[in-house]
């Protein structure tokens, strides 16, 4: 059996937050995941079209995976499909390691 939790999903709008991916995650697995790291562009405000997802169970990956992969995002105007891969560092613990020292942690607070 896949014991993989972690995603990056791909093709996001770029006008989305990180609150508004976790509310969009949230409505089909409510608090089931426990890390979440949105890129960002900082010179334009908007994120590049990725981020990483842990999931807390494979069983709360797959429910999203079953609802929402290959699905149009329908928001902001948005054409774009929601793509999903197995990134290359699983858990939490590996992704807090890979990002302490991102440069992400020198911007503005609400994009930590």
């Amino acid at each position: 059996m896949d014991t993989r939790t972690t995603v990056m999903i791909k093709n996001i709008p770029n006008k989305m937050s990180d609150r508004d991916l976790l509310e969009f995650i949230g409505r089909v697995t409510p608090r089931r995941i426990d890390f979440l790291y949105l890129r960002m562009d900082f010179q334009n405000g908007c994120n590049v079209g990725y981020a990483f997802v842990n999931f807390i169970t494979v069983q709360d990956l797959l429910l999203f995976a079953k609802a929402k992969l290959g699905v149009k995002w329908n928001m902001y105007s948005s054409e774009k499909v929601l793509q999903m891969s197995y990134a290359n560092y699983q858990g939490k613990e590996a992704l807090v390691e890979k990002f302490k020292n991102s440069c992400i942690m020198d911007e503005r607070e609400e994009w930590r």
